[in-house]
């Protein structure tokens, strides 16, 4: 494990250890365990938060003070930053995040003893010993997630250890996914409420990396057992073991939301996936021979998606495309005709129609069906993104040339023929030269006043 570490950090841990003991820690040296490349690098170190600020200096290294109150200094090196904590241990937590008192320790026995879980308590030496004194690597070689001390104790002083205990599921040892200790779950459920006093952006972040974990699909049932799915989204209970009654829909909406998100190829694909029906619930509708119907519920979704992803405080860009999807994910696929795909073509673009082509392909499979028609309307929509490119899906005229032909001022009246001749050239590409529109538009308008006559 010494020799993975990249040699911007090997020397700033060597310089430093010369200095005083100075380990490795946290995610990196778990990482290196599961045998996977860490992003983010950590030390931790005797030196008091001061000293490491002004060897940091000596050297010519960029050094922000970006914790020093809690012992945390950054140093920037060739890989970014590396962030520096003195041994220490801690009091009560005040406000879920933040302990009361931390004062510096001496070993680093006491410091490892205030971390999370046994997987993240772990240091390793500069000569390469590795210091576990409460047997993470066996539990990380195990899959098992546990705590260091009770888990209660530990999710008290910060909520969001939960979300991240679940997160950890995600993760890969061996090629297989991690479990939660039994104490540990049992705990996750006890506590779950309280993690509405965690921060929406601490919330999201951890929901982020669990969708683009190894083993996301195990991590995001994990979430819905332990029940702390439905406390983050309420929205979510409802979905829980709610039989559809329809013979395309033999599984409970909760089970085809995870099953549909554990085929996405993309985090962004596996978010869509697991709120697409998210409505469905709240549009259902039993008819006569009691078949259920789920009326307009992707119109729906997407207005409970929006609010679900806003709480969050998740990305603009993110939230409209995660809201596109869902309200377009029953588009018509094997009965549509050229026109409205190139429609759909032109409106949204090539990222988006094949974004909704994987989805209907995730949600049948989800359902526990298959797709028959799906290679044939693949190969339909690959040749007419071909026939229709960008460059015919542009119209030829502007809105200038609307309002000199039919004497119009600005206004919506001009986006509306322009509307109405982009659909006419859906049904047909050739139709977008400047004499056809010019013609189309004469012969509307004649016919719109003939029509007034009438």
């Amino acid at each position: 494990m010494r020799n993975a570490v990249p040699d911007g950090v090997a020397k700033v841990w060597t310089l430093l250890n010369r200095e005083a003991p100075t380990y490795l820690v946290g995610g990196a040296l778990r990482d290196l365990i599961r045998g996977v490349s860490p992003h983010d690098w950590d030390l931790a170190t005797q030196l008091p938060p001061d000293v490491v600020e002004a060897i940091g200096k000596e050297r010519g290294y960029r050094v922000v003070p970006t914790g020093k109150a809690y012992g945390t200094v950054t140093w920037w090196t060739d890989l970014g930053p590396l962030e520096v904590t003195t041994f220490r241990r801690e009091g009560r937590y005040r406000d879920g995040r933040h302990p009361e008192l931390v004062w510096f320790a001496d070993t680093i026995e006491e410091d490892l003893s205030r971390r999370d879980f046994t997987m993240n308590a772990m240091a390793l030496s500069v000569d390469g010993t590795l210091h576990d004194p409460f047997n993470g690597r066996e539990d990380l070689n195990q899959g098992r997630i546990m705590t260091v001390g009770a888990p209660q104790a530990r999710f008290n002083e910060d909520p969001l250890r939960m979300l991240r205990a679940v997160r950890f599921v995600g993760l890969a040892i061996k090629d297989q996914a991690l479990t939660l200790d039994p104490g540990v779950f049992a705990a996750v459920q006890r506590l779950k409420g309280r993690i509405l006093n965690v921060s929406p952006e601490r919330q999201r972040d951890e929901l982020v990396k669990l969708l683009a974990a190894p083993h996301y699909a195990r991590a995001l049932v994990a979430l819905d057992e332990t029940g702390m799915l439905g406390v983050i989204w309420p929205e979510w209970v409802a979905t829980r073991n709610f039989w559809q009654q329809n013979p395309y829909h033999t599984r409970p909406v909760h089970h085809h939301l995870l099953e549909t998100a554990r085929l996405g190829p993309t985090p962004l694909l596996r978010l869509v996936g697991l709120l697409h029906d998210i409505a469905k619930p709240s549009c259902f509708w039993l008819d006569g021979d009691g078949v259920g119907h789920f009326y307009e519920h992707e119109q729906v979704g997407g207005v409970y998606a929006r609010r679900m992803l806003e709480r969050l405080a998740w990305d603009r860009a993110t939230i409209d495309r995660v809201v596109l999807l869902i309200s377009l994910h029953m588009f018509p696929w094997d009965d549509a005709g050229d026109r409205a795909i190139r429609r759909l073509l032109r409106k949204y673009g090539e990222e988006v129609v094949q974004q909704l082509l994987e989805l209907r392909t995730m949600d049948i499979r989800g359902a526990g069906r298959t797709w028959d028609n799906e290679s044939r309307v693949r190969q339909r929509v690959a040749h007419l993104q071909r026939e229709y490119p960008i460059a015919k899906r542009t119209l030829q005229i502007s809105g200038n040339h609307i309002m000199q032909w039919a004497h119009v001022k600005p206004g919506p009246e001009v986006g509306i023929w322009l509307e109405r001749l982009r659909d006419w050239v859906d049904e047909d590409p050739s139709r977008n030269t400047e004499p056809r529109l010019k013609e189309k538009l004469l012969q509307s308008l004649s016919e719109d006043v003939d029509g007034d006559r009438d």
